[in-house]
């Protein structure tokens, strides 16, 4: 008799774990909670679906389970997606795409997948009680009761709770005794002084992004910043935004609007424009290395009136305005929303499983995804450790136990 396993959550890691559990031999159930599978994969990567990286280093990857090395370093993702019929694509930044440039195409491939491998779907299923009993799983959704020998917990963090992931499992499993470490908003924009950001709104500049801690650097990213009326954005800060929910107001963001350039090549770059534009309003005086909002934003912070003639700005004016060029500081305020958060860093924590990500306390219980303690920064990391975790949980829970 065929291993009966369960998997709740219908997501990229989901879909990965129904279909190996099956390919593995396992009669496979998948419990959804939406009234149909997949709909947060739709919406990643703008609807292209960046489904993973070329560069697999395991820097890339942040949280409490270092067995995840092993796993990712195993995995390859061009090599599982072809195998079910779908072809990707890698751009110069390293970026996997499906060759069809969209998510519906990933979807689409995971479902056939799973459907081929007989799993049976069941949505609208949401969990609401778990427990074991003997060797075996006793599920609750509502009114509906379900048995299995091995279930996959595969439903997502905190993060876009309009697609079904909420982190509703996780008080259920810190009441199960699992060490849950705080769920907070990772890849997500890093709310700041709107006083500060608010006349900028819209505007967009390429700069070295820094986390400061109380003074300190923890962490750099360059890349392109958005401006919001509230909060900065764009990819290098979605990479710092895990520590600014860590740290909150003690961090700030500074940013190097000229990253290319050192603190004396910018200084002589200044004085050359003064001697050029001298005559100007002060104003006037950065035109053609920034947007002139930015540009006026940082004569203010420097103390310089943007009406006066840049002739009036000082030596003084022009050191102080070199450093500030080099580190144009924003405080973090407060914490984006999940609503806001592409991921969740937290979740279950590392030392809770094993190597197959099974749980150490409780037989046959099995975890994969966002639910663990495991973020990636931006470029498709997410995604891979979703496929990769998957494809683990799964073959280990449809394995027969003596």
């Amino acid at each position: 008799m065929s291993r009966r396993v369960i998997v709740v959550g219908g997501g990229a890691s989901g879909l990965t774990a129904a279909a190996a559990a099956a390919k593995h031999g396992a009669e496979v159930l998948l419990l959804e909670r939406l009234p149909r599978v997949g709909k947060k994969l739709l919406l990643t990567g703008n609807g292209r679906c960046n489904l993973g990286h070329a560069d697999a280093d395991f820097l890339h990857y942040h949280g409490s389970l270092p067995q995840a090395e092993q796993i990712l370093a195993r995995f390859d993702t061009e090599r599982f997606f072809s195998a079910m019929g779908l072809y990707t694509r890698t751009d110069t930044e390293g970026r996997m795409y499906p060759l069809s440039n969209t998510a519906a195409s990933v979807l689409d491939a995971l479902r056939f997948a799973a459907d081929c491998a007989g799993v049976k779907t069941v949505c609208g299923m949401q969990l609401t009680g778990l427990r074991q009993q003997d060797r075996s799983w006793q599920l609750c959704c509502g009114e509906q009761f379900f048995s299995a020998d091995a279930v996959i917990l595969a439903a997502g963090g905190s993060a876009a709770p309009n697609c079904g992931t909420d982190g509703n499992l996780l008080p259920m499993l810190r009441n199960m005794g699992y060490t849950i470490h705080r769920p907070q908003p990772a890849l997500c924009p890093v709310p700041t002084d709107p006083a500060q950001v608010k006349a900028l709104k819209g505007l967009r500049v390429r700069a070295a992004a820094t986390a400061l801690l109380d003074g300190t650097a923890l962490q750099t990213e360059t890349g392109e910043v958005q401006f919001t009326e509230n909060a900065l954005s764009g990819i290098c800060i979605f990479n710092l935004s895990r520590l600014a929910a860590q740290h909150g107001s003690r961090l700030q963001i500074s940013l190097n609007l000229l990253p290319d350039s050192g603190l004396h090549e910018t200084d002589t770059l200044l004085r050359d424009l003064l001697r050029l534009r001298g005559t100007l309003p002060a104003s006037d005086l950065l035109t053609g290395l920034l947007p002139k909002r930015v540009a006026e934003a940082v004569l203010k912070r420097c103390g310089i009136r943007c009406s006066e003639s840049a002739e009036a700005v000082s030596a003084e004016d022009i050191c102080r305005l070199s450093k500030t060029l080099h580190s144009l500081c924003f405080p973090v305020k407060g914490t984006a929303a999940f609503s806001q958060a592409q991921v969740t860093a937290g979740g279950v924590a590392g030392d809770c499983v094993t190597k197959q990500l099974e749980s150490k306390t409780h037989s046959g219980l099995f975890f994969c995804g966002e639910l663990l303690d495991l973020d990636g920064d931006c470029g498709g990391y997410n995604l891979m450790w979703s496929w990769a975790s998957g494809c683990i949980a799964g073959a280990a829970a449809a394995e027969e136990k003596p």
